[in-house]
């Protein structure tokens, strides 16, 4: 078990809790403005963040540049 925090731009919260919501092994411990701290709860917590941060870039981060944020 692992604690993460993932940092979003303006309009990107709601679309990152979301995905955080789709994983049930994912439990978000808190959000504010411009983050949301997670714990994952998986012997693999590293891969696994690594694959879920794969998701939201592809997702809303990659969108940044298109959309002109």
């Amino acid at each position: 078990m692992q604690n993460y925090r993932i940092y979003f731009g303006d309009g990107e919260r709601s679309e990152v809790v979301r995905i955080l919501r789709s994983h049930h092994d994912i439990i978000i411990d808190n959000i504010d403005d411009n983050s949301v701290g997670i714990t994952i709860e998986r012997d693999d917590d590293g891969a696994s963040y690594r694959s879920l941060m794969d998701e939201i870039d592809r997702e809303i981060f990659s969108l940044r540049s298109e959309s002109g944020i």
